[in-house]
């Protein structure tokens, strides 16, 4: 259903990694990747990014959004298309909660979306995430949908 790219394995390093940087809110960790995510990014020149968004609760709580923030400190252009409702933390709920939660994910834009999305998260674990917002690009009329995370 997606085609899907991961920077790095997820495993203990990676797990500790993003303890610091999303939940105890180490924002100088998204640059720590930032040469590598330019590089590996060079690759969807045609393709608009489009980050994962998080709720306006959790940018509230943290201050941030973890994945503009690794774009932002990578100098990667983006467009911010994309709105989440408040729902349960991802990180917090087993593999078949995630993958039976309903689409939280809608547009915040009326304007055109172009024709190739490339869509960015952190991590993918389950794919739930980028399968619900590929499903909505779709259904809006993107032709191209590709998918990239750090880690996996």
């Amino acid at each position: 259903m997606v085609q899907h790219q991961a920077l790095y394995r997820y495993n203990i390093a990676m797990r500790d990694y993003f303890k610091h940087y999303k939940f105890l809110g180490d924002y100088l960790l998204r640059e720590v990747f930032a040469g590598e995510l330019r590089q590996a990014l060079k690759a969807y020149k045609d393709y608009t990014i489009v980050p994962v968004p998080v709720s306006s609760e959790t940018l509230l709580d943290r201050g941030f959004n973890q994945v503009t923030g690794l774009l932002e400190g990578a100098g990667i252009f983006y467009q911010d298309c994309l709105s989440k409702e408040e729902a349960a933390k991802q990180s917090h709920l087993t593999r078949q909660e995630r993958l039976a939660l309903k689409n939280h994910y809608s547009l915040a834009t009326e304007q055109a979306l172009p024709e190739r999305v490339l869509l960015v998260d952190d991590v993918y674990t389950t794919g739930a995430t980028i399968v619900s917002i590929a499903l909505l690009f779709h259904e809006k009329g993107v032709k191209d949908v590709k998918t990239f995370s750090l880690a996996r």
